[in-house]
């Protein structure tokens, strides 16, 4: 049984018997939802790419836009454009407009918000579509009606669609999340409005399924219902106003602020109670990176974290919301800006400064290197690959990120696997791809060399030597 297509006809007949399909509004809607719907509607564009790799492997995407000005400034999910996803993979950019042909506009890729939540992609040619308009904002309570406006899929001509919800629930996380009812918004990256007075509220997020148990035979099974075109949450427009607000007209890359500790926790009642702490605000330090920001300004593992420049960061007794609403407050930071922490150590209450650092750069913004005749790609070494394995953050090497099946570096009794770090390409100590490249090149071009020996680090920190053949 097809059941997307069951809930494809549910929704059409919703929207019929609403007087919705098409960007329409029901007679019960206020004249002033009803006449902002297909103004909304106008502003949804579909926006397409495919992923391509170094070995030409694709996969298509394409999801809800929003156009933010006239420079044709396109907001997607981030769910769209993974961090994971090098650049390079980005390949057919456009921009689909919902009106007669549906034409497709050439776009770029300009960059991701430091929230983590949207990308930027611009349209290279004029974009007939009208801008999203947010006059004015209100902020969302429980029990209130909303409605979201979006754009059903190619199937359907992407014809626009509406949702009317109502909020059971608000829950502060990193991000403020608001809860409707199951599924009834739609799809991810939707607009959402209140439904009395028009105001905007905030933006659908993808959908993580509604939970259900069923009996079957006798027997209990849980399942998740989940429509791609429906969703029940969407984030509060405080979260992310600045996302809105500066909008980016060129390629860019986001400062995101960074301390450099890892693992943090929130603070247990047993823990507040054995240092008689009041506050229902504490974090408590997990593992401190050596010479980075937290690190310089004298933040230790175990230290307390209790106030921001003077202030709690949160107001829950509850240990996870403690560490959700203390990464939302770090995200309010700028790289370079001076912040002073409350903190126990020991007991004692002691105040530290710290000077905000910027993130490592991510793997997939390093450059890389794909070599054809061995089957390696390898890049730069990014954080990750070094702190992972405990290794000084001084290591130089290459990342192999992907081993080409059937070529040679995959085959022997030693082949090279994805993971490994590659220190030296034949007894040549390498600090880059730039290395890499020059020494492999120079050994495939080498008249009778049977082999190249790579000295890589293993997953688990472990040396090996790998022989490739070149015959």
């Amino acid at each position: 049984m097809n059941y997307r297509s069951i809930w494809l006809r549910v929704l059409a007949m919703t929207c019929v018997s609403a007087g919705l399909m098409g960007g329409g509004a029901s007679a019960s809607a206020p004249p002033s939802v009803a006449k902002r719907i297909p103004e909304i509607a106008r502003s949804l564009v579909v926006v397409q790419y495919t992923a391509e790799n170094e070995f030409h492997k694709t996969n298509k995407l394409s999801g809800q836009g929003i156009v933010l000005n006239k420079k044709g400034v396109v907001l997607v999910s981030s769910d769209l454009i993974p961090q994971d996803i090098p650049l390079d993979y980005i390949r057919h950019l456009k921009i689909r407009i919902a009106l007669g042909d549906m034409p497709k506009i050439p776009a770029e890729y300009l960059g991701r918000t430091v929230d983590g939540l949207f990308c930027y992609v611009r349209a290279l040619r004029p974009l007939d579509a009208t801008p999203l308009r947010i006059s004015s904002t209100s902020k969302p309570y429980l029990a209130e009606r909303v409605f979201s406006v979006g754009r059903l899929g190619k199937d359907q001509a992407y014809g626009a669609f509406v949702g009317v919800n109502r909020i059971k629930a608000m829950i502060p996380l990193v991000h403020t999340l608001i809860a409707t009812d199951s599924f009834g918004l739609t799809d991810a990256n939707s607009p959402v409005f209140d439904y009395r007075t028009g105001k905007f509220v905030g933006m659908t997020v993808p959908n993580p399924g509604d939970g259900m148990i069923m009996t079957l035979l006798g027997r209990s099974v849980p399942v998740t219902l989940r429509d791609n075109q429906q969703v029940g949450m969407f984030i509060a427009y405080d979260s992310f106003k600045q996302d809105l607000t500066d909008v980016p007209t060129k390629r860019f890359v986001a400062k995101i602020p960074w301390f450099g500790t890892l693992d943090s926790t929130g603070l247990r009642s047993a823990v507040r109670k054995l240092y008689n702490i009041k506050l229902t605000s504490g974090l408590m330090v997990g593992q401190v990176i050596p010479g980075m920001p937290a690190a310089k300004g004298g933040l230790k593992s175990r230290d307390i974290i209790l106030t921001v420049n003077g202030k709690p960061f949160a107001h829950t007794p509850v240990a996870a919301l403690m560490v959700a609403r203390f990464e939302h407050r770090m995200q309010e930071l700028k790289p370079g800006q001076i912040i002073k922490l409350g903190i126990l150590r020991n007991g004692k209450p002691k105040t530290i400064t710290i000077t905000v650092g910027q993130a490592p750069t991510p793997p997939s913004r390093l450059p890389r290197y794909y070599d054809r005749k061995i089957g390696l790609v390898v890049h730069d070494l990014a954080f990750i690959d070094t702190y992972s394995r405990k290794l000084p953050l001084t290591q130089k090497g290459v990342y192999v990120v992907l081993v080409h099946n059937g070529k040679p570096a995959s085959l022997g009794t030693t082949p090279v696997q994805s993971g490994y770090i590659i220190t030296r390409v034949d007894d040549h100590r390498i600090d880059n791809i730039i290395d890499f490249k020059k020494l492999v090149t120079q050994a495939e071009t080498t008249a009778g060399k049977p082999e190249i020996v790579f000295e890589v680090i293993k997953g688990d920190g472990r040396t090996a030597a790998c022989h490739v053949s070149l015959n």
